[in-house]
């Protein structure tokens, strides 16, 4: 087993350097984040190449559909999210850490649970930034989750159609990869339990976003924010939800119950 995985490690790794490094050349990763999209890509690696493959899909699509209409959208969200749109190695790990330790799991038990939660996982992440991005970009007018009221574009726990629709597409998407990954022949079952995991895991990163995710507050303008320093220039103060919950930490948890639910829909 170990003949097979260390070249799989040596070959992953090399790609996935390769990518990290043009990634952080074009400031897509900060340094942080290009030595995190390493090791997670290695680690995809180990489960086969179909795995980082997937990986590849999340990732080039994040950026492609991030980059797309990023000034509008950096215009739009101004007030809420943080100007930089690299991504650092807490984003990083948070959306692909589940995953890549699912694939070592994977390659060294071939367990079915363990597939299924990494691209469940994998799915959640990709529906949830799906839906952000092409979200903002096509100038959707998003309303809270929680209370169904109209919300500044980029808040969090915030929904909209166009943001649903893309989520429910890229969910399906990864489903695809899924099972094009772990499955011969082509299994429907498997592919509806990675689709339901993604869909599960990008509504409750927005319950979460919505409910406790930490909101600071900037005194000088009276605006909900995410930023610690407010577009006035100002310092904004936690003011809802719990301190430690940050945007990073409910990906985190939204990827691991998107692969949980994707376990549970298999199971019979």
């Amino acid at each position: 087993m170990l003949l097979d995985i260390i070249p799989r490690m040596l070959v992953g790794g090399t790609l996935a350097g390769v990518a990290a490094g043009h990634a952080a050349r074009k400031r897509q990763l900060t340094l942080g984040g290009e030595y995190a999209a390493f090791g997670v890509g290695t680690a995809a690696a180990v489960g086969g190449v179909a795995w980082l493959l997937s990986l590849a899909v999340f990732f080039y699509s994040s950026v492609l559909f991030t980059r797309w209409r990023a000034g509008d959208k950096r215009h739009r969200s101004r007030s809420i999210l943080p100007d930089t749109r690299a991504r650092d190695a807490w984003q990083v790990l948070a959306n692909g850490g589940l995953f890549a330790l699912a694939a070592i799991v994977w390659a060294l038990t071939g367990s079915w649970q363990a597939g299924l939660f990494g691209f469940g996982a994998l799915a959640t992440a990709t529906a949830d930034t799906w839906a952000t991005e092409l979200g903002m970009a096509l100038k959707a007018s998003p309303r809270s989750i929680r209370t169904w009221q109209r919300v500044v574009p980029g808040t969090s726990g915030a929904v909209s159609t166009h943001g649903t629709a893309a989520a429910v597409v890229g969910a399906f998407v990864m489903a695809l990869c899924a099972v094009a990954s772990f499955t011969v022949p082509f299994d429907i079952p498997r592919l509806e339990a990675v689709f339901v995991g993604g869909i599960a895991g990008a509504l409750a990163d927005s319950l979460l976003g919505a409910t406790v995710q930490s909101v600071r507050w900037c005194e000088e303008c009276g605006e909900w924010t995410e930023r610690r320093v407010h577009t006035c220039g100002y310092r904004s103060h936690h003011r809802k939800g719990l301190r430690w919950m940050t945007n990073d930490v409910v990906n985190l948890l939204a990827t691991a119950i998107g692969g949980l639910t994707a376990i549970f829909a298999w199971l019979p």
